[in-house]
């Protein structure tokens, strides 16, 4: 018995344990997360006769797997409730763990096809597919933990802070913030799949119904999801009034940008608006997704930082085309009037040749301009090149810069060898700011530690070793932290630093 008890909580651990050191049971969640929705694509996929007659093979296998996997998954859930924490050491913990919302949405959502494939339950194929849809419950096993989580971080404080906490990343956002990201992102990815999805005939007219509703939906979302960004936006900067932090808010370009992915809808209510142009503004939904990206905010810092060679280097390569569409033009005109008939139709042959295209719908004939097309082209390697080359510098040095400063900032944290949770919360401010991920904030933080150790070698040793079971751990996805600690009590080290080490493990 003993045996079996060891087993469910090694089976928990390394599977479903997504807040334990199991990187594993993170990647598995994510799986089953993307498994689900591509369940949903699958369905759509369904109600298309043009994609389903031909897939149709493809289709049944796929939902057989995805039955296959969900089931298996719930066997295991099922062994493995010993070694939940909730039911841990309680009688009936199997049972105890049957009955709970998730496990209930577990089996609904595998039970309609085993019962259907043993004859106990005759279904109608169009039932199936509609209890399909039952599947996407299963992201709540991730929502409802991370809501209640983010009413324990954020408890005491206003509607609009909690607010802002939601839309924006702060360090009482939790996973909840994220999983709000990640619904937008989906939002946004299939909005701007479904316009052009609309232009595709034998996919439109079965679906007109479904594409209706889905841009109504999507609307509806980003209209809430821009409100609620205009009402934290005072949050963002404290310092200034409401209207004033509201209508910064409004002028930056990302709010530009969620302005505009909505307003087609609206003028298209209002106002006997072309809808292919409409459509087209649709499209401009995907820049929304720059909100999430974080080079892009480093880009832009990088560009903004380095504007002036930049706009040196566009200011050469613009000069360069000017002066080559007019001579070319002097020469070429005369022989080719059809094709050089004007100074912009040569400019546009300067852009093709200096960037090394070269269509061939546009070419020299004479001696002059072929010799001349020769000079330009070799002259495009260099000049198109060079603000690539600036920015590739500058980004590459800006990212060095904001890891320094994360790196000051945690060594000013840990100068006094204790970190505080005001401490704490202002990193993680900064961290935010600075646009880190966790795993690159963690690596400063080991860094930090090796700096401020009185010993350089014990020092090294901490950096070394820390990466070393860091490593280890990711390998082997489920070493337990006793085991880690072990490791680390193991190290020629002082007391103080095997504790510091211990923290950073945790």
């Amino acid at each position: 018995m003993k045996t079996i008890a060891v087993a469910r909580a090694a089976v928990f651990s390394a599977l479903f344990d997504i807040d334990g050191k199991s990187q594993f049971a993170r990647s598995l969640d994510k799986f089953i997360t993307w498994l689900i929705i591509a369940n949903l694509a699958a369905l759509v996929i369904e109600h298309i006769p043009a994609l389903y007659v031909t897939h149709e093979a493809s289709l049944g296998l796929f939902d057989r797997l995805s039955i296959y996997v969900f089931t298996l998954e719930y066997v295991l859930r099922l062994f493995s409730a010993g070694g939940d924490p909730r039911f841990q050491g309680k009688r009936f913990a199997t049972m105890r763990f049957a009955v709970t919302p998730f496990a209930l949405i577990d089996l609904l959502v595998i039970a309609p096809y085993w019962l259907h494939l043993l004859g106990i339950l005759d279904l109608d194929l169009r039932l199936l597919r509609i209890l399909r849809l039952l599947r996407l419950l299963k992201l709540l096993r991730d929502v409802v933990p991370a809501v209640q989580e983010f009413k324990k971080m954020n408890f005491g404080r206003t509607f609009r802070q909690k607010v802002d906490a939601l839309m924006n990343e702060t360090p009482t956002s939790g996973r909840l913030h994220k999983q709000i990201d990640f619904i937008l992102i989906i939002f946004i990815l299939v909005s701007v799949a479904a316009v052009f999805l609309e232009t595709v005939p034998f996919i439109y007219e079965p679906l007109k119904k479904e594409f209706f509703w889905l841009d109504t939906i999507a609307i509806a979302v980003f209209t809430v999801e821009y409100l609620l960004r205009l009402y934290a936006a005072p949050e963002q900067d404290p310092n200034r009034s409401g209207i004033m932090g509201r209508l910064s808010f409004m002028k930056k370009p990302t709010s530009i940008i969620d302005l505009v992915s909505i307003a087609p809808y609206y003028l298209q209510l209002f106002f006997a608006a072309d809808i292919q142009f409409l459509r087209v503004l649709r499209v401009l939904r995907v820049l929304k997704l720059a909100r999430y990206n974080n080079a892009l905010i480093t880009f832009g810092m990088v560009f903004k930082r380095e504007k002036r060679a930049f706009t040196a280097a566009m200011f050469v390569t613009a000069l360069i085309t000017v002066l080559s569409g007019a001579i070319v033009y002097g020469f070429e005109h005369a022989a080719q009037p059809e094709k050089f008939d004007t100074l912009p139709r040569a400019m546009y042959w300067a852009v093709i040749t200096l960037a090394s295209v070269g269509y061939g719908d546009i070419s020299p004939i004479t001696p002059v301009g072929q010799a001349f097309t020769m000079v330009l082209a070799l002259l495009g390697i260099g000049i198109v090149a060079l603000p690539a080359g600036i920015l590739g510098s500058a980004f590459s040095d800006q990212l060095h810069q904001q890891r320094e400063q994360m790196l000051k900032a945690v060594e000013d944290a840990f100068s006094d060898g204790v970190l505080t949770e005001t401490e704490a919360n202002a990193l993680e401010e900064e961290r935010i700011r600075l646009h880190l991920s966790e795993e690159q904030f963690e690596i400063l933080k080991a860094r930090a530690l090796a700096r401020h150790s009185s010993d350089m070698t014990a020092a090294n040793t901490i950096f070394k070793a820390s990466e070393e079971i860091r490593k280890l751990r990711e390998a082997m996805h489920v070493l337990p932290i006793e085991t880690a600690i072990a490791e680390i009590e193991r190290l020629n080290l002082p007391d103080a630093e095997k504790a510091a080490l211990r923290v950073l493990l945790k």
